[in-house]
């Protein structure tokens, strides 16, 4: 049985540690069933390259923004990378989460 995550993200400055641990994580498990929650402070770690091109290259994690922090923050939705799932309110993705069976991890 794979293993399943969900990584929450709510401040720029704890990417590196994210990326690391993921990087980590599916190395050891590549068939793990891992997924990212970006929202709050963090909201726009979406919006620089080097993220983005961390998103492009592990298409076998999905990631997903909390529309809530992208309004607060009058943040353009369109300009996410597309493979970027909006999810009405970040908190409440993260109780689906973990109700589901997902491990809660936030670097």
């Amino acid at each position: 049985m794979a293993l399943k995550a969900i990584f929450h993200l709510d401040t720029t400055e704890r990417w590196p540690h994210l990326a690391s641990n993921l990087t980590n994580f599916l190395m050891a498990e590549p068939d793990a069933d891992l997924e990212v929650l970006v929202n709050g402070d963090g909201i726009t770690v979406y919006f620089d390259q080097e993220v983005v091109d961390f998103i492009a290259a592990h298409p076998q994690v999905k990631f997903f923004a909390c529309h809530n922090s992208l309004a607060q923050r009058h943040l353009d939705e369109k300009q996410l990378p597309a493979t970027v799932a909006i999810v009405p309110v970040g908190v409440v993705k993260l109780a689906q989460a973990e109700a589901a069976g997902y491990a809660y991890i936030k670097p």
